[in-house]
Order: C-alpha cells, then structure tokens, then sequence
C-alpha cells in the first residue's frame, strides 16, 4: 500500500514538474510587447520600435534583457508584422503600458495610427498615452541607471507624475474619447530627453488629432485646476510683491465649476470658479499672517492663480484646441442642431472668459522675512 502510494506521489510530482516545465518553455517563446514608439521616416514611411522584455533562465539564475526591433513601413500595421518576423520570439500586445508618439508625427496627425489601435482587441485601451519631444526610438532604446530597463523607468515615471497630480492621467482610450468628442480636444503628456534622463517636460495639446502645441511644465499646477477637480498636490508661487515673495503649498484641494452663456449672437462668455484649499509650507513675505494678514495674503494669492489661468486660457484660444471641455458646457447650453450649424473653433476663439479664484490657507509651516 506504501509502495502505490509512493508511486502515486512520484508520478504526480513528475506530472507537476512537466506541467511548469512547459509553461516555461511557452513563456519563453512569448515576447510581451510592453512599450512602442512611433517616429516619421523618410517619405510617407513610419519608424515603429517596441521595446520587449526578456527573461532568461541559466541553471538557477534568471537573468533580464530588453530586445529593441525597429522597422520602417508605410503603415503601422505593415511594421507590426515585419517586427514579427524579425523576433526569435512570438510577439504579442496584450501587456502593452505605453505608446509614444514622436511630436513631429503627431503634428502631421494621430487618424491613421489611431484607427490601427482602436481595431486591434489584444491592445490595452489602458495603456498610456505619451508625446515624444525627439526621439521616440531613442527614449525607449537607451539604458538607464538604476533602472532594469527603458519600460519600467518610463512607467514608474509617469506614474509618480500621475500619483501626484502634476498631470492629468490620459489613457489610450480616453485620448480616442476626446478626439471623437466634438465638444472637447485631447491631449497627452509631452516627454523630452534631459541628459542622461527623462523628464515630463509639458501637456501636449492637440487640435482635433493634430499636435498645436504645449504647456509648459511650471503651468502645470494651474492648468491641472482648470481641467480637473484636485484632492493632493503641492507647488510654490514666486512673486516680486513684498507681501507674497514666496510660498509653497501642500496637500492641495481644489474644485472647478464651469457656467456659460449667450451674450449676444455668435457670442459666448464662460464663468470658471475655482475654490483651492491648502497648507503653507514655507512663505517668505512681510505679513504675520494673523486674521487681517491672513484674509490679504489669500486675497493675494488668489489673484495670482487667477491671471495664471487667465493666461493659459489665452493660449488654449490661440492653440484653437480645447482641452478643459469648454465646448461641451457650450454644446448643452443649445439645441443640437444649432450646435452642429455653429461653428465652434470660431466661438471659441471669440469667448469672454472670466475666472473667480478663492483661495483658502488651512495651516502654516515656516515663515521667513
């Protein structure tokens, strides 16, 4: 009875012991495609790269590689199939994080790639949208320190970045959304090479599928509150007013309300409240912050965020492209006919904005003179 129990034991092991044998053999015929980056080549051709990692077994050790293949062909989908015969490896798209279009391309227009992606099921609709400022091969080619390799180094990047609000979060799926949105625009965080490094250098702001141009990375915090609602952040204000030199905020929460108008016809006007609260870090400034103090340094502040948004406001409408959904507050304000007989990129570049900030400090830290 012993013996066919043993025997039982020795046959299941084997069986187990085969089963994960050939699941690691499946595994390592597999090449998950975890970044791509699309770059213009010569002519009307495309460069895409992909970025795939690899794990190889040697005895008891594993070691990590990165596979990079790069190919050009006139569409993306003729280039995904040339990658393929290129890789020892059978490629698939299923745990794909990131996409980066170089920003020259996105300026000729995202239609055709879009199109691609939308149709093909075994890509994430999560997977993150990301503009390339240079490019787009390079960033996901090169070797980073600290970092296993390009795609987790890009990913743990724009996940801090996200984490922390400093920007709005865009998938794959909501960049399509937007641009099939009539009342609104998309838009992707923008990526530059630094150095040796890579750093989230702005929002890439688009017209349609068209790349029109950015904001800049110290407009950030206050184009992040006319887009979004906000519960976290942190950002520092610099000032040549005695009162408000300096000051940095933490714990940031901010709400947005946005109101429009007919004022006349062809003539809209939007009212944009937005009611921030913080915490002072750090201020540098001649008042003492008691209750009189207090209410003008929030006065203060308040004023400067609103010219700030106002400023940003101004460049959206010179841009032509609407990424905050101005257009959507327009479009329930009237009938739907009326809407499609309107013309929005006129209207919106003729709105009166007026923005009303209240800012309010809920506790201090360090005052400096």
């Amino acid at each position: 009875m012993h013996k066919r129990t043993a025997g039982l034991f020795v046959l299941a092991l084997t069986l187990l012991l085969t089963g994960c044998n050939q699941d690691q053999n499946i595994l390592e015929r597999i090449g998950y495609i975890r970044i791509g980056a699309f770059d213009p080549a010569e002519g009307q051709d495309i460069r895409l790269t992909i970025n795939v990692p690899l794990t190889i077994n040697e005895g008891q050790n594993t070691k990590r590689l990165t596979e990079v293949l790069t190919v050009e062909a006139r569409g993306s989908k003729e280039a995904r199939n040339m990658l393929q015969n290129q890789s020892s490896r059978k490629l698939v798209s299923g745990q794909l994080r990131t996409i980066l279009f170089n920003r020259e391309l996105a300026a000729q227009g995202l239609t055709p790639y879009l199109d691609t992606l939308i149709r093909d099921p075994s890509i994430s609709k999560r997977a993150e949208m990301v503009i390339a400022d240079g490019s787009a091969q390079e960033m996901i080619s090169k070797d980073y320190s600290g970092h296993p390799g390009a795609d987790q180094y890009i990913d743990q990047l724009l996940r801090k970045e996200f984490e922390m609000q400093h920007v709005p979060h865009i998938l794959l799926h909501q960049f399509i959304r937007d641009y099939y949105d009539d009342g609104k625009d998309p838009m992707a965080p923008l990526l530059s090479q630094q150095g040796a490094s890579l750093a989230l250098s702005g929002i890439a702001l688009f017209q349609n599928d068209k790349y029109a141009g950015k904001i800049e990375r110290a407009e950030f915090p206050y184009f992040t509150m006319l887009y979004q609602n906000q519960n976290k952040g942190e950002f520092t204000i610099n000032t040549d007013d005695p009162s408000l030199k300096s000051i940095t905020f933490s714990a940031i929460k901010s709400k947005r309300k946005i109101k429009v108008k007919k004022i006349r016809e062809g003539k809209y006007a939007a009212d944009i409240n937005i009611r921030i609260e913080g915490g002072v870090l750090e201020y540098i400034g001649n008042l003492d912050l008691t209750k009189p103090d207090r209410k003008k340094l929030e006065g203060l502040i308040g004023e400067y965020v609103t010219k700030r948004i106002e400023q940003i406001l101004a460049k959206l409408q010179r841009y032509r492209t609407d990424p905050v959904g101005i257009g959507q507050h327009v479009r329930n304000s009237m009938t739907y006919s009326v809407w499609k007989e309107s013309d929005w990129n006129e209207l919106y570049a003729n709105m009166e904005f007026r923005v009303h900030t209240r800012f309010i400090l809920k506790n201090f830290g360090n005052r400096y003179d």
